[in-house]
């Protein structure tokens, strides 16, 4: 006999079966409503938090990151139990919170600091992890993070060594530091003729004063400084005790690195930081010559940096304001005059071999002499009116300070052998196959080719390369073999 409909669902209801059926209902939805309230309640709580409280998250890549986890060294001095270690480039050291949870209190307000440390995302150009600090703190307006924030900034810019300038380079797209930070030089070190620093610095500090100014004429708020003169006049070493006189770093950028381009270029001069001052060194030597280095079958001879490209970073439309920047030559006749239009070079100072009154404030500054001695300036004398006849120019500033040195302890002696700062650049230039007379005629054969005792002469090629300034008539010598 067959069962029915009404059968079945008797025996369901009221057999084993329908215990098991009932059953699994029951913890299904007894499932299903504790995943609800378990939503529920993260809901509630996340939104609770937001609510109640205000979160401040600074990145790695962020320029406040370092001032915060500086910050965070001096609030939580002597109480974090969990630090790591940030050491300067100089050997200074100071202990930081290492990743994970930490309570500091800012104003009587308790902060819940999270440092973040991804490991598996890293800056591709320094390897360094990725990382982020959260800071939390009761319900609050954020003017009290950007209280924090000045404070940070200015405690971490009190702490830094201002003793010291630091040489920064390029990264890719970030400036790092170059090196051991090394320590201010005084501008009263540098020996310029009388008045040149002065003038300089005055011009800088009416810059520095008339941003308001600029900004107020549509005129672009930068400066840019040209120095030009021959080997060892003190154009870089100026910059550098300029640098030191302003509290300011030096962005050092190569133009002639074979990675640089126009883009690049443009993009490192936008990112300048602003407590520093761009330095360009013997720009000369990027562009010899502006036809044929423009030209497209020429772009592979070198970098991929053009003139045009240069030029447009320096005051195109891109081109950032605010910048500081100084560029050296030996040789300002090789320079585009597009290059020294105003805008993008507004001061041109010459810093030329040694005077009488340099060679005689050096001895003294060597040897703190008094104005009454007479030693210095027969020590002036005797170096210059040797150097005159046997090189047929005054001496180098850089000459003079080397042969100084090799006498610091003894003035008379220094004074008794003084034309031998002449025989001592002689004795260097033939060691080095040069010529250091500037007077010598095209057609009369230089020292260098006394020298060279057969070897290859360098091509335009191998003497754009080089690292430094070729001397005056190298052109003639191109593929020349003596």
């Amino acid at each position: 006999m067959p069962i029915t409909k009404e059968e079945i669902e008797e025996m369901l209801k009221s057999g084993p079966m329908g215990a098991v059926f009932a059953g699994g209902a029951g913890v299904a939805v007894m499932g299903l409503a504790l995943g609800v309230a378990r939503s529920s309640s993260r809901i509630v709580v996340t939104s609770l938090q937001r609510q109640l409280t205000t979160t401040l998250e600074v990145t790695s890549k962020d320029a406040s990151f370092p001032w915060i986890l500086h910050w965070l060294h001096e609030k939580g001095s002597g109480r974090l139990r969990h630090v790591s270690v940030s050491t300067s480039a100089h050997g200074e050291f100071e202990l930081v919170p290492a990743p994970g949870r930490h309570w500091v209190t800012y104003e009587g307000w308790p902060l819940l600091v999270e440092r973040a440390r991804e490991y598996g995302t890293v800056n591709a150009s320094s390897g360094v992890p990725w990382e982020k600090v959260l800071i939390t703190g009761a319900t609050g307006s954020t003017e009290r993070f950007t209280r924090l924030l000045q404070e940070a900034k200015d405690a971490c810019l009190q702490a830094r060594d201002t003793g010291v300038t630091t040489v920064l380079t390029c990264w890719g797209t970030d400036w790092r530091p170059f090196g051991a930070p090394r320590r201010k030089r005084p501008l009263d070190s540098v020996v310029l003729r009388p008045g040149l620093a002065d003038a300089v610095v005055a011009d800088i500090l009416d810059w520095k004063q008339s941003e308001d100014w600029y900004r107020q004429r549509g005129v672009p708020y930068r400066r840019g400084y040209l120095l030009h003169g021959p080997p060892g006049g003190g154009k870089t070493s100026f910059v550098l005790a300029l640098a030191g006189h302003f509290k300011l770093d030096v962005c050092l950028l190569s133009l002639s690195d074979d990675a640089l381009s126009d883009d690049r270029l443009a993009l490192a001069l936008a990112n300048v930081p602003t407590d520093a001052l761009v330095l360009l060194e013997d720009i000369d030597a990027a562009f010899p010559d502006r036809q044929r280095y423009n030209t497209p079958q020429n772009s592979t001879l070198r970098s991929s940096l053009t003139l045009s490209g240069l030029l447009n970073a320096l005051d195109g439309a891109a081109a950032a304001e605010g910048r500081l920047l100084f560029m050296t030559t030996n040789f300002l006749e090789r320079l585009d005059e597009a290059l020294l239009r105003p805008g993008r070079v507004d001061v041109v100072h010459k810093l030329d071999d040694a005077t009488l009154e340099q060679a005689d404030f050096l001895f003294r500054s060597f040897f703190d002499l008094d104005e009454n001695d007479q030693r210095p300036r027969d020590f002036a004398n005797a170096a210059l009116r040797a150097s005159l006849e046997q090189l047929e120019r005054r001496p180098s500033m850089a000459e003079l300070q080397a042969f100084l040195i090799a006498h610091k302890h003894d003035p008379d002696i220094a004074t008794q052998h003084a034309n031998q700062v002449a025989d001592l650049a002689l004795a260097r230039a033939s060691s080095s196959g040069h010529n250091l007379s500037t007077s010598s005629s095209a057609n009369e054969p230089s020292s260098y080719h006394k020298k060279s005792r057969g070897r290859r002469v360098l091509t335009h090629l191998e003497v754009d390369k080089m690292t430094f300034n070729p001397q005056p008539d190298w052109e003639e010598r191109i593929g020349k073999i003596e």
